[in-house]
């Protein structure tokens, strides 16, 4: 674990990890990335914008663009905004509304942990270099061992048979990592814009204050994505 002398951040930057390759295939060669559609893109955002709500577009899917206000349904912790990583519980009783505004916005009586990047990280149920990512990920969030500054959500595309995620499927994904991280389901595929659906594993980094995109990558890259995080916190 990284001292907390200096700018903590996620500890899959020093592991021996060079997968790399998405889900497209089994033969280790990673796919590229066939760039965005921009047909996916909202002229507007999907609801209210201005200050105290969301920042207004234009939005985009590249680096420094500002990301449009997806929704998604799923589940997390009650007190997602309000707690370090280790001590988080999973609520599956009702899913739940979780857009990118609510980690824009943070909650303001939480003001100990404030998440000043979002991490989002996509998987597909029948993807194993996803499911390896996710591991990996959830128990360093278990240790507390991702910076705190940094929130995470994991969204499912798919299921294990190719699917669109549904509900039951989510809760059987929670139940198999035992995630205390949010997670939801993208089954009509809005992230469309970003990737190609079967280039899975796919994470992007935006920054919280202004919902600019800093990172984003298809293909399995934990080290890629701690390096980012490692730059950007010292670079403050």
């Amino acid at each position: 674990m990284i001292s907390r002398s200096i700018p903590m951040v996620v500890v899959t930057v020093s592991l021996a990890l060079v997968l790399g390759a998405g889900c497209s295939s089994d033969d280790g060669e990673k796919p590229k990335d066939s760039g965005p559609d921009i047909s996916f893109i909202p002229d507007t955002a999907p609801s209210p914008c201005g200050t105290g709500i969301y920042p207004c577009g234009p939005y985009g899917v590249n680096i420094d663009d500002v990301t449009a206000n997806l929704e998604f349904m799923g589940y997390s912790d009650p007190k997602e905004h309000c707690k370090e990583h280790k001590d988080k519980v999973m609520d599956t009783s009702a899913s739940r509304r979780i857009s990118f505004k609510e980690f824009h916005l943070g909650d303001p009586s939480c003001t100990q942990y404030k998440r000043e990047i979002l991490w989002v990280m996509v998987s597909a149920g029948w993807c194993t270099p996803c499911k390896n990512e996710v591991a990996k990920t959830q128990t360093e969030y278990a240790l507390n061992q991702v910076d705190q500054r940094v929130a995470i959500v994991n969204i499912l595309t798919e299921t294990d048979k190719f699917e669109p995620a549904t509900d039951a499927f989510l809760k059987k994904w929670i139940q198999a990592f035992d995630l205390t991280m949010p997670v939801a389901m993208d089954p009509s595929f809005k992230l469309g814009a970003y990737f190609d659906v079967k280039a899975v594993p796919f994470n992007m980094l935006i920054e919280t204050k202004t919902m600019k995109i800093i990172y984003r990558e298809t293909g399995e890259n934990l080290p890629g994505v701690g390096a980012k995080l490692q730059s950007y916190f010292q670079g403050k």
